[in-house]
């Protein structure tokens, strides 16, 4: 292990991994709520989702805290999520009405854009590469 610094790349997609930790939690409750547990729907997309969002973030930041090679691919893939979750999960999981939902989505659909093209841009440099190192 070398002492060179830590990337801005890399230090801003921890920060959006964290928050989206923290997003995840706060709106877990309301996730299972939304669930309908009927024997005609025993699972829903949105829960499928966010489960596999949930194992993903938790599973990349544990590689990436080890700086293994494949944490460099699932950081990539981890901020493609914005979008989705800044944009998408709030109107759907706290029940927006439709011109609440609508201005949710012009507002935050491209806040949600940004943020990826920030993160990605920055992780696709050649120094957020080469933090992901080890073997």
């Amino acid at each position: 292990m070398s002492d060179e610094r830590t990337p801005l790349g890399v230090l801003l997609w921890f920060g959006w991994a964290l928050v989206l930790l923290a997003i995840t939690g706060l709106l877990l409750p309301k996730i299972i709520d939304f669930v309908d547990f009927s024997p005609r729907a025993p699972f829903s997309l949105l829960g499928i989702f966010m489960m596999a969002e949930l194992a993903l973030v938790i599973f990349g930041i544990t590689v990436a805290l080890q700086r293994k090679r494949i944490a460099w691919r699932m950081a990539v893939l981890i901020s493609f999520l914005p979008v989705p979750i800044l944009a998408g999960l709030p109107p759907a999981l706290l029940g927006f009405s439709r011109e609440a939902a609508s201005g949710w989505y012009t507002l935050f659909i491209p806040v949600g854009a940004v943020i990826s093209a920030v993160l990605v841009g920055l992780l696709l440099r050649r120094s957020a590469r080469a933090y992901f190192s080890e073997d």
